[in-house]
Order: structure tokens, then C-alpha cells, then sequence
């Protein structure tokens, strides 16, 4: 039987992904062994019986080894640094470190990602990162050297949530808090300084110009900066089923490809194709390399070089390498980043369901994109909604109508916000004119939000802890039969 590349290429992706997540939830190198020699023994009967299966077959179980080979790899350089960590926890220590990136602020405090340079006199020789709480009125710049004295705290469950190993996935080991910073090193004018201070200072003029809210929420929607959302608002934006706005995704990197590209028609293939690379690329460093943003930008390049090169891939394809890319960068995130689960899950079904959905509410106008942001968003829900459920506990019944709401404004905000900053020097009475549309859009949208996070009885809430872990398992094992039957359809 013959098996095409793609076929092949499908299988080797689904071995790796397979191998790094079953070993991430064993642990045991004694177990892990034995199942590669029950792969094995399984490899032989196909051997025996079932010879037209023996090539996608030993595809994936070698693919599945090489994962499983690499994921006990990183738990090791885990369980090292986790060492190190864990001789030091509780402990008041003198410390000294690079500032890496700003996580979270509130009313009172900032908290930083911090890389750990030095404890007492001695270097820290392996990549170990933690969480500082400063007050307010200290302002670290990434790549700034800086020390303290404090206690080390380690990072603890919670709920059921495995929120030590969905840090430790993103490089970070404890947490500790200080009231007094001394800056020991100059700051670095490297890439990160510079994207960090441009952002700052265009943060800066939005808040400027704009009320809080509304500034907020532009904001997410421009740069993913939602160190700053009060709590109230968070939970109206997860209540209402519109957090995805105000996390970058693969609708800001297809804005960036569309203006590239039309700015630069003229270029050759290669030359265009290096120019939006090289512009996704910076897009990710300015907004911060958090999970969608790298998924939606490995995606994006992928698809552009496709586009370009005339090579019609597999949509499933490239979501499976942009999948692989990850986990080999972060294992753990394979199992413990949810936001990582929920992006992939969305991709993946609006593949599968958006033609079927587009048919089934062809009735939906489609003026100002209602009829399309339904049907993405019903695609993109249909399947993350257990997940949603098993992890927190609760789902907006209303987030395809709240969608329906605000998506059409989103485009027109962003336009509206580029122009207000174009002619802010040129024109006082246009650039009026533009900071009051902006500020409708704006404002409208904040009040869906409210409006729609509101309503009580919307939230279906279930609380499947502490097997939600266990769910969500058994929900991917089905959800890769369905796949599975959708190819064999295909094929058929």
C-alpha cells in the first residue's frame, strides 16, 4: 500500500507530540522503557500480520521513542534545577539577577520575571527564572542588573490546578518579594530594551489620550499588555467569552502579513517571504512570546512560505508542526499550558466545522462579518468547551451572540487608533475627529463586555476537580479518533 509524504509527515509529528506527553505524565524512566518494548513487540505483530500497516506504523513508533527520548532529557535538566531550587526554599538570601520582562501589575505592587545570576557569592551556572514583587515605585527595565535580600518561596498547586509544572513549563521555579532593589549593572541596549521601551512609550500614549478602560482594552487588542486589567474586568472579559481579543492571535499576524505584503507587491517571492518573516518575528518580541503569540506566528510564516511557493500543505499539517516547534522549545507546556490546549483546539476545529457551520447558519447576514463571526466562533467553541469546562469550571452560553457583538468593531478600532496616531502631529480637528470614532468603538465594546459578563445565569459552571486532568485526557483520545475517522473519509 502506498502512503503519500504528507501521511507520513502527520504520523512522525502525532509520534513526537505523543512521546513527550505520555512521558510528561509518567515520570518514570523504568515505565517509559517498558512501553517502548510494548511498541516494540506491537511493531513485530504488525510485522506478522498486518505488513500494508508496518511503514506508517514504525513512522510513528520511532517518532514516538525520539519524543519520549527527548521529554525524559528535559525532565532531567528539571529535576536538576529543581534541585537547586528546593536546597534554598524558605531561605533569606541575598540574590542577584537579570530583569527579564514585566509579568503582572496592580495598585500596590509590580511583579517581574526575573533569570537568577547569583546566590550569596556563588554563580547559578543553569537557566532558572522566578517571579519578584517590588512596589510600585521601583521601575526595572529588561536586562537590567539588579539585587536584593529575601526568602525564597516555592510555587504550590492550588484548586487542582497543576500550577507548579504550568510554571515551571514557562522556566519559572519559586517567587520572593522585596521592598528594597539595588541596581547593580547597566541596562543592555540590545532588541528587548528597545521593543520593551517603544512599547512602554506607545502604552504611554494610548493611556494618554483614552479613558482607562477603553485604553485597556485597546491595549490587548493592539499588544496583548494585560498586566494592567483590573480584576472586575478580567472576569467580565472570561464571563463573556471575549478574552481571546485581548490575547494576541492569528488575527493581529494576518494584519501584519496583508500590510507587508501590500506594501512590498514589488518584491520578489524570496524577498517578500524574508520581509514578512522578519516582521512576524519582531511582531512577537514587541508583544511578548507567550504561547498564542508563537503559535500564530509559526503558523503564519508557515502558510506565507506555502502561499508563496505555490505548495498546497495541509492545513492539519502545519498546525502539527507549529505544535511540535513548541513542545521541543517547552515539553511541559505539551500537558500543563492550557492556553496552549484552548489555541490549538480552536485551530483545529474551525478546520473541520467552519464549512459545516457556514451552511447550517447561512440565514446570519453576513454584513459587517456577523454571519463569519458566528461561525468562528461556534467552530472555535464547539471543541474547546470541554476543556474550558474541565479546567475552569465554567463557560459563557452567550460567547458566540457577545462575539457577534464586538468582533465586527475590532478592525475599525484598530484602523481608527493607527490613524488618531498618524495625525496626531499633523491635524488637531482630524485628529479629534479620529479619537472620537476610535473612542465609540471603544467604549461600545467595553460595555458588551460588562454587559455580557454579567449575566449570571449565561455561565454554565461545573466543577470536575480532581479529575478534570483525567477528562481532559480522555477527551484528546477521542478527539484523535475523530480525526483519524475524518481521514479515513477523506481516503475513502
Amino acid at each position: 500500500m502506498h502512503y503519500s509524504k504528507n501521511i507520513l509527515l502527520n504520523l512522525a509529528l502525532c509520534g513526537i507530540l505523543s512521546g513527550i506527553c505520555i512521558t510528561n505524565i509518567i515520570e518514570d524512566f523504568l515505565l517509559v522503557f517498558i512501553l517502548i518494548v510494548i511498541l516494540f513487540l506491537l511493531g513485530v505483530i504488525l510485522w506478522l500480520y498486518y505488513r500494508q500497516f508496518v511503514i506508517p506504523a514504525l513512522c510513528f513508533m520511532a517518532c514516538f521513542i525520539l519524543g519520549t527520548f527527548y521529554s525524559v532529557y528535559s525532565l532531567n535538566n528539571i529535576k536538576e534545577k529543581s534541585v537547586i531550587v528546593d536546597s534554598y526554599n524558605w531561605l533569606y538570601l541575598s540574590y542577584s539577577w537579570e530583569v527579564w520582562k514585566l509579568y503582572r501589575r496592580s495598585d500596590f505592587y509590580d511583579e517581574y520575571v526575573m533569570n537568577l545570576r547569583q546566590v550569596w557569592e556563588s554563580n547559578v551556572d543553569v537557566n532558572i527564572s522566578h517571579l519578584l514583587r517590588v512596589p510600585k515605585n521601583f521601575s526595572l527595565v529588561p536586562g537590567q542588573l539588579v539585587s536584593y535580600n529575601g526568602k525564597m518561596y516555592p510555587l504550590e498547586d492550588f484548586d487542582g490546578f497543576s500550577y507548579k509544572k504550568y510554571m515551571i513549563a514557562s522556566g519559572i521555579y519559586f517567587s520572593t518579594s522585596t521592598q528594597v532593589v539595588d541596581k547593580i549593572g547597566e541596562i543592555p541596549k540590545g532588541l528587548r530594551y528597545y521593543f520593551y521601551v517603544s512599547r512602554e512609550k506607545l502604552l504611554a500614549q494610548i493611556t494618554r489620550i483614552f479613558p482607562e478602560e477603553e485604553a485597556i482594552f485597546l491595549w490587548g487588542i493592539l499588544f496583548w499588555a494585560r498586566e494592567n486589567i483590573p480584576q472586575d474586568l478580567k472576569e467580565d472579559f472570561n464571563n463573556s467569552g471575549l478574552t481571546h481579543f485581548i490575547a494576541v492571535s492569528g488575527f493581529n499576524i494576518t494584519l501584519c502579513v496583508i500590510f507587508i505584503t501590500f506594501l512590498f507587491w514589488f518584491l520578489p517571492p524570496l524577498a517578500r517571504i524574508i520581509t514578512v518573516s522578519v516582521t512576524i518575528v519582531a511582531f512577537s518580541l514587541f508583544v511578548g512570546l507567550g504561547a498564542p503569540v508563537v503559535r500564530a506566528a509559526i503558523m503564519g510564516i508557515l502558510w506565507y512560505i506555502f502561499l508563496q511557493s505555490g505548495n498546497n500543505a495541509k492545513n492539519i499539517t502545519i498546525l502539527l508542526f507549529a505544535a511540535v516547534c513548541m513542545t521541543l522549545y517547552s515539553p511541559l507546556a505539551l500537558n500543563y499550558d492550557v492556553s496552549l490546549h484552548l489555541s490549538f483546539l480552536a485551530v483545529i476545529w474551525i478546520i473541520y466545522t467552519q464549512e459545516f457551520f457556514g451552511k447550517v447558519f447561512r440565514f446570519i447576514p453576513s454584513i459587517f462579518a456577523i454571519r463569519e463571526a458566528f461561525v468562528l466562533t461556534l467552530a472555535a467553541l464547539s471543541f474547546s468547551l470541554p476543556i474550558m469546562i474541565f479546567q475552569f469550571g465554567q463557560v459563557s452560553l452567550l460567547a458566540p451572540f457577545a462575539n457577534i457583538a464586538v468582533t465586527w468593531t475590532i478592525p475599525l478600532a484598530m484602523i481608527a487608533w493607527a490613524l488618531t496616531l498618524i495625525v496626531d502631529n499633523i491635524s488637531s480637528t482630524l485628529w479629534v475627529g479620529f479619537w472620537f470614532v476610535t473612542w465609540i468603538l471603544l467604549h461600545y465594546d467595553i460595555f458588551m463586555v460588562r454587559f455580557f459578563g454579567n449575566i449570571d445565569w449565561a455561565l454554565l459552571k461545573l466543577d470536575f476537580w480532581p479529575y478534570s486532568i483525567y477528562l481532559e485526557i480522555l477527551y484528546f483520545i477521542v478527539l484523535s479518533y475523530i480525526i483519524c475517522i475524518f481521514w479515513i473519509k477523506d481516503k475513502a
